[in-house]
C-alpha cells in the first residue's frame, strides 16, 4: 500500500500495547498503550522524568520492554517468548547435560575400558566439567566472554561425542585423520551426550533461542522498517560537512559490502553517488541546501536541530520520533522547526513528537499523550489536554487545578 493511500485509509502505522519498562525495582514505563496513524503528528508531553524518552528507546528498540508489544507496519517488534518458555528451554537443556555426565563412565570405562586412563580421556572429562560448571551460573547474567568461553566448552563436548563414536582411533587420530570418515556406532551414552551438547549449545546462545520463538528486533532492524529518529541531545559528527552526516544516514540503506567499497566497484560507486543525491534533497527539504559543505559544528544552534533532522529522513522512515527537537531554539528557530515537521507530514510520514513547548505541540499535533510518573494519564486532541484536569494537576499541582475547574 502506497503512502498517500495509508493516509487515506487511516492505517495503523504503530501500535503499543500496555509497555511496561523496569530498571531492577523501579518501573520507568507503566503499561503505555498509543497508536500513530499514517501521516499523522501525534504529540508525547509530560513533566521532566514522566518517562517519555524511555518510551521512545523502547519503540525503537533502544532499551527493551519488560512486557508489553510493539507493532509497527505489521510487525511485532518484540520478542513473544514467555520467561517460563525460557526457563523450560534452559532446565531441558542443563538436564541433557547432567544425564550426559553421567553416562560418562559408562561410554569410558564400559564400552572402551582400554580408553579409560588415556591423557585424552581425562582432558576430554575436565573439559565436560568444567562447561557444566560454567552452565549451571544464571545464564542471563552471562558476559560476552563467558558466553565464547561456553561456546568452546560445548565445542569440545562435541568433539569428545566424535572421538566415542570412534571405537579404534585415538583421539588425536580423529582430530587430525579421522574427521570425515568416523563410524557412529548407536551407544546410547555417546549418542546422549551430543544431543546434550548440542541443545546446550543452544541454550547458551540465548538470542539463539529466542529467534526461534520470535526475537526483539535490533535498533538498525527496525530502521530498515522505517522508524527513524532524532535525540534530546545534538549527536551529529561536528567535524564533518552537514552533507557527510547525512549521508550516514543512509548507511541503513545501501547494500555495498567491504569488498565493493574498498575495490571501487561500480555499484558501490553508484549508490555513492545516488547516497550523495537523496542527502541533498534531504538537506534542501529542511532548508540547508545552501550549507551542504558547511562543517555540522559551525552551523547554529537551530540549523543542527535540523540537519539532525534532514539525517533522520535520509533513511527513508515511514514514521519519524522527534524528542524535543524545539530544546534552546528561540521562536524564529521554531517556526521554522514547526514548518519543516508539517512538511514531513504532508509527504506522508508520520510523526511522534516529545516536545515541552507548548506552543510547539498545539500547533502541531492533531493527538497528544500525556505521561506523568511513567503512567499515561490523558490522550485527545490539544483543546480537551490543555482543559484536563490531571494534566493540569500534573504541570502544575492539584491545587491549580481544582482552581481550573
Amino acid at each position: 500500500m502506497s503512502p498517500v493511500a495509508e493516509i487515506k485509509t487511516g492505517k495503523v502505522l504503530l501500535q503499543a500495547r500496555r509497555v511496561v519498562k523496569r530498571f531492577g525495582g523501579l518501573t520507568a514505563v507503566k503499561e503505555v498503550s498509543l497508536e500513530v496513524r499514517a501521516g499523522e503528528i501525534v504529540g508525547l508531553i509530560g513533566p521532566n522524568g514522566a518517562g517519555k524518552t524511555t518510551f521512545f528507546n523502547c519503540l525503537n528498540a533502544v532499551t527493551r520492554v519488560s512486557s508489553g508489544e510493539i507493532i509497527f507496519a505489521g510487525q511485532s517488534l518484540v520478542s513473544q517468548v514467555t520467561p517460563e518458555t525460557l526457563r523450560l528451554v534452559i532446565w531441558a537443556g542443563r538436564l541433557f547435560g547432567l544425564l550426559s555426565l553421567l553416562w560418562l563412565p559408562l561410554v569410558l570405562g564400559v564400552v572402551w575400558p582400554e580408553t579409560f586412563f588415556r591423557l585424552e580421556a581425562v582432558l576430554a572429562l575436565t573439559l565436560l566439567t568444567g562447561f557444566r560448571i560454567y552452565l549451571l551460573r544464571p545464564l542471563g547474567a552471562l558476559r560476552p566472554w563467558s558466553r565464547l568461553l561456553l561456546n568452546l566448552f560445548v565445542m569440545s563436548d562435541l568433539l569428545c561425542a566424535l572421538v566415542w563414536l570412534k571405537r579404534s582411533e585415538s583421539f588425536s587420530e580423529v582430530v587430525f585423520f579421522g574427521l570425515f570418515r568416523f563410524y557412529p556406532l548407536l551407544v546410547p551414552g555417546a549418542l546422549l551426550l551430543f544431543l546434550g551438547a548440542a541443545l546446550l549449545f543452544l541454550v547458551s546462545n540465548l538470542p539463539r533461542v529466542r529467534e526461534a520463538f520470535g526475537q526483539h528486533l535490533r535498533a538498525d532492524v527496525i530502521a530498515r522498517l522505517g522508524m527513524g529518529r532524532t535525540f534530546q541531545n545534538i549527536r551529529l559528527f561536528s567535524s564533518l560537512s552537514a552533507l557527510d552526516n547525512v549521508k550516514l544516514g543512509r548507511h541503513g540503506r545501501t547494500r555495498a559490502n567491504f569488498f565493493g567499497i574498498v575495490l571501487a566497484l561500480p555499484g558501490a560507486r553508484r549508490e555513492e553517488l545516488d547516497s550523495a543525491a537523496k542527502a541533498e534533497d534531504c538537506l534542501r527539504f529542511v532548508g540547508l541546501g545552501k550549507q551542504s559543505q558547511t562543517r555540522a559544528g559551525s552551523l547554529a544552534y537551530g540549523d543542527q536541530r535540523r540537519l539532525e533532522i534532514a539525517r533522520a529522513l535520509a533513511s527513508e522512515p515511514r514514521l519519524l520520533l522527534l524528542d524535543e527537537p524545539a530544546a534552546g531554539m528561540n521562536p524564529t528557530e521554531s517556526a521554522a522547526l514547526i514548518a519543516v515537521v508539517r512538511r514531513i507530514s504532508q509527504a506522508g510520514i508520520a510523526v511522534l513528537i516529545i516536545e515541552h513547548d507548548m506552543k510547539v505541540i498545539m500547533n502541531l499535533a492533531s493527538r497528544i499523550y500525556v505521561l506523568d510518573h511513567g503512567e499515561l494519564i490523558a490522550s485527545g486532541s490539544p483543546t480537551e489536554i490543555r482543559n484536563h484536569e490531571k494534566v493540569i494537576a500534573a504541570y502544575l499541582g492539584a491545587r491549580h487545578a481544582v482552581a481550573e475547574a
